[in-house]
């Protein structure tokens, strides 16, 4: 992919809630939990990626995910291991750098879905207990984000605009340059 590619699919990019009604390949999820792992990690041995694309799996994780509204036929968890995350990086490396690490992943994610003809949708509202149980994940296994993956309906709503984010120079409250939602 060429940086211009990478640019478009960046502009192209947003949350999807609406899919068809057709099962994701396992090849094209193989592809997109390639590209996380393609994604930083502060050490090998921490990050691990639940493909979940049984539908009857999917059916409960609706139900019990109170932020998974969409009809998406397919999602990649991706979890840390606190223990591995613990003796690797220390306390503080469990609390922060995982889940940078977790959004990285889900970036990578969303970029591979574009060139896949896919849609995501990051889910991030969830009970860990409801989560553990669906997933069958141990006590050091921690669920950090959830990525809904499926085919985008062919004519989808017109993408919400972006929201706005200050951009500051050398301090806060020096302005680099006001951008515009888009």
């Amino acid at each position: 992919m060429t940086e211009t590619d990478i640019t478009a699919a960046m502009r192209r990019r947003r949350m999807h809630r609406e899919f068809e009604d057709r099962p994701v390949t396992r090849g094209a999820l193989e592809q997109m939990a390639w590209a996380a792992t393609r994604a930083q990690q502060a050490r090998s041995g921490v990050r691990h990626l639940v493909i979940v694309d049984d539908p009857v799996r999917m059916a409960l994780a609706r139900k019990v995910l109170p932020g998974f509204i969409n009809n998406a036929p397919a999602m990649i968890v991706h979890c840390t291991d606190t223990i591995r995350a613990e003796e690797v990086l220390g306390r503080r490396g469990v609390d922060a750098a995982t889940w940078i690490d977790a959004g990285a992943a889900c970036a990578h994610l969303a970029l591979m879905g574009q060139t896949l003809g896919l849609g995501v949708c990051t889910v991030t509202s969830w009970s860990d207990q409801a989560v553990r149980s669906l997933l069958h994940l141990p006590d050091h296994i921690r669920p950090d984000v959830t990525v809904a993956v499926g085919y985008v309906v062919p004519q989808p709503r017109p993408a919400a605009k972006g929201f706005r984010t200050s951009w500051h120079h050398n301090s806060f409250g020096t302005v680099f340059r006001q951008e515009a939602a888009t």
